[in-house]
């Protein structure tokens, strides 16, 4: 059994109880001296005055709710009114968002949000979407989130200890290329720039997809306004290109490199800001808040978590930072501003999966690449600090099949 009372730390129970005392004094001091003038009748006013602010000061520390196992004793003024937890039909913020209101069958009551145990009892009694702004509550969605949307996937950081060459995994520079292949060309006819190299053999971390080696690479026109991007054909690698050398060659030289791909005067259009090596280091992806499939997730989550039905989005169900401090540590968790691969594609305005049929929605489940402008590095800025996306199917990066790939970048 544990009671819910009145926070005396809080500054308004301060101040309540500090108004209460002086209205005690006051009047007890008064009756006082009305009782050494003989004035009887002041002196019964005042008591009755002084015995008013003994029972506020009382009523506003003594316990409001006694919690047992199965039961709560709510007291409302002198009276108390005993509910099983179960007959709580549902809890609610009051517009101020300053008090839990409770739902019972004949009555409803309210507790201040900072009286001490009542999220403690929320917790318990886990009901309605109020839950969610408990430790407990965010605990438990965090644990859903895990075990139903996260996924193995690498951050591409800045390799400091590095300078990049041509074998490098990077943003822009030098391509590794095999010279008996015919470098990439745009729809003009106009050499293709590299935006992006990995090489595998610099990861070092075991995983189920990638190869333990070779070079995947990404190639853009820099003579395309949308950086080769096509909004009808988005798989189309036209005025893109993604190219994966099984077999690297160790005597490939940089001098031959340069004499093949476009001059730096030829680039004109380009997202990339400065070249820059890269490392992996391996993390977890979690579905963004934007991904297509999240309306679905939260659903099925508080159907778990609450045995409850809503369609609320997940910043429906969890509120803001401010009304919610505990709402920070899922917002974190699918909110992404890093440049990874493999995990769930985030955009910048709306998952490009939304307008397609639940088929092709489905096929592209991984991200392949994506960049952000948003990264600390700052690399790349795409249009007004947009980002960029590859989207392939799981299974046929599992077989190194690039000939399906969605590319996408948006920007605010």
């Amino acid at each position: 059994m544990y009671i819910i009372k009145n926070n005396l730390k809080q500054r308004v129970t301060i101040f309540e109880n500090t108004v209460f005392a002086i209205f005690i004094l006051v009047f007890l001091t008064a009756m006082v001296f009305s009782l050494f003038a003989r004035a009887w009748l002041p002196a019964v006013e005042f008591a009755a005055f002084t015995l008013l602010g003994a029972v506020l000061l009382y009523l506003n520390n003594a316990p409001l709710v006694y919690v047992y196992d199965k039961e709560i004793s709510i007291r409302k003024i002198f009276k108390k009114y005993s509910y099983q937890k179960k007959e709580v039909k549902s809890i609610s913020f009051d517009s101020l968002k300053t008090k839990y209101e409770f739902l019972l069958p004949d009555r409803k009551f309210s507790i201040p949000v900072y009286y001490i145990n009542a999220k403690k009892l929320i917790a318990e009694l886990k009901t309605g979407d109020i839950y969610f702004t408990t430790q407990e509550g965010i605990a438990e969605l965090k644990n859903y989130i895990l075990k139903n949307a996260s996924t193995e996937s690498f951050l591409l950081l800045p390799n400091k200890n590095r300078e990049a060459d041509i074998f490098s995994s990077k943003i822009g520079g030098l391509p590794y290329w095999d010279l008996s292949m015919e470098y990439p060309l745009d729809a003009d006819g106009k050499k293709m720039h590299l935006l992006c190299q990995l090489n595998f053999g610099d990861c070092k971390f075991e995983n189920k997809i990638l190869p333990k080696e070779g070079i995947l690479q990404f190639f853009i026109s820099s003579h395309d306004d949308i950086y080769g991007m096509s909004f009808d054909e988005p798989t189309l690698q036209k005025n893109w290109r993604i190219v994966f050398h099984k077999n690297v060659g160790e005597s490939i030289r940089m001098e031959d490199i340069q004499k093949i791909v476009p001059a730096p005067d030829e680039i004109t259009r380009t997202p990339i800001l400065k070249s820059m090596a890269l490392e992996f280091k391996k993390t977890l992806s979690y579905m963004h808040s934007d991904d297509y499939r999240m309306p679905t997730l939260v659903k099925s989550a508080v159907k778990e978590i609450l045995n409850e039905d809503t369609e609320k989005s997940l910043y429906g169900l969890l509120g803001n930072e401010k009304e919610n401090p505990f709402a920070k540590e899922i917002y974190d968790m699918v909110f992404e501003q890093n440049n990874y691969i493999l995990g769930y594609p985030s955009f910048v305005q709306s998952d490009v999966r939304e307008g397609m049929d639940t088929k092709d929605a489905d096929y592209y489940d991984t991200s392949l690449l994506h960049l952000d402008s948003l990264c600390k590095e700052e690399a790349m800025c795409w249009g007004d600090m947009g980002c960029a996306n590859f989207l392939i199917n799981s299974e046929a990066l599992k077989k190194l099949d690039f000939s399906k790939v969605y590319y996408t970048w948006d920007c605010t």
